[in-house]
């Protein structure tokens, strides 16, 4: 196992180890300072996604952002775009960073933090079918994956912002 500490721009400063030394790819973690799951996270029901296939509707997620998700999804569902969601799964998974770019990454995920959801990986088009919901998102505080620099991720949306 190895400790590391990362000053997250939404958490602040946590210290986490991994399951392994030298740690893999997408690790698994743990937290053991600046961070605790159980009193920052809880489920939010997303009415939205009840009986869609391959989608969770009650999503394990930051309790800052559970307003801001599900107006996320009131509006999507609002501009008639819920038909493009074909899956929406992956909110919290603690674990490091997995890159695409083949890059390691000792920082956690923000999924570890409950922070980021993933919509469509089963799409076949590594989810750029996602890019009409982009603009809905971003107008609630999230980030698009697809527009990361390093490693574009077309499925990931992630709370840029608590609003």
């Amino acid at each position: 196992m190895s400790v590391y500490s990362y000053e997250h721009p939404l958490i602040g400063k946590v210290t986490y180890v991994t399951d392994h030394n030298p740690p893999l790819y997408g690790d698994t973690i743990s937290f053991i300072n600046g961070f605790e799951p159980s009193s920052q996270l809880a489920v939010v029901h997303i009415p939205q996604l009840v009986g869609k296939a391959n989608s969770e509707s009650n999503l394990y997620f930051h309790i800052k952002a559970h307003r801001q998700l599900q107006t996320a999804f009131a509006e999507i569902e609002k501009q008639g775009l819920l038909d493009i969601i074909t899956q929406c799964n992956s909110v919290f998974k603690m674990r490091l960073r997995r890159p695409t770019s083949g890059y390691f990454s000792s920082l956690p995920s923000n999924h570890a933090f409950g922070l980021a959801l993933d919509i469509n990986q089963n799409d076949g088009e590594g989810g750029v079918s996602c890019a009409p919901l982009a603009p809905v998102f971003q107008y609630y505080g999230f980030t698009w994956g697809k527009t990361f620099s390093m490693a574009p991720d077309a499925t990931h949306f992630e709370i840029k912002k608590f609003l």
